[in-house]
């Protein structure tokens, strides 16, 4: 098995087209890490959830930025920060959505921490997975 780096952290532009790339480098971060499958695809339906809701909500009524990730170990546990510079949490009711987003990606991950960015615009939504369906750390 090939060691994963430390940390994944990447930033893409905040279009829909970004979404299966984002959702690709963390699977094979999940992957590396030693996820097995059923995490794996957890992992992967979060991710494109959280990224799409990023590009989708964060960017409304402005120009659209980007989207960052960062993925790392943290204590048996995979977690993954997804990151937009957009308004922050407010509500849509104009929402292109059918809501579902957040409940799926609650379903998806052991936790779920929905916070302001560090650097003061936008959101940052923290997933966390266990690595095996034992839920143990490879």
């Amino acid at each position: 098995m090939i060691e994963p780096p430390d940390t994944l952290e990447r930033t893409w532009p905040a279009r829909p087209e970004c979404v299966a790339e984002a959702r690709h480098a963390v699977v094979g971060y999940a992957r590396a890490a030693g996820a097995d499958d059923p995490a794996l695809f957890g992992i992967e339906l979060a991710v494109s959830e959280a990224v799409t809701n990023a590009i989708v909500h964060g960017y409304v009524g402005g120009p659209a930025e980007t989207v960052t990730i960062n993925a790392r170990l943290k204590e048996g546990e995979l977690r993954v920060a997804v990151r937009d510079r957009g308004r922050g949490m407010i509500p849509r009711p104009d929402s292109p959505g059918l809501g579902l987003g957040l409940p799926l990606i609650s379903q998806m991950a052991a936790r779920v921490r929905v916070s302001a960015a560090e650097e003061g615009a936008g959101v940052e939504l923290c997933m966390y997975f266990a690595l095996t369906e034992a839920g143990e750390s490879a």
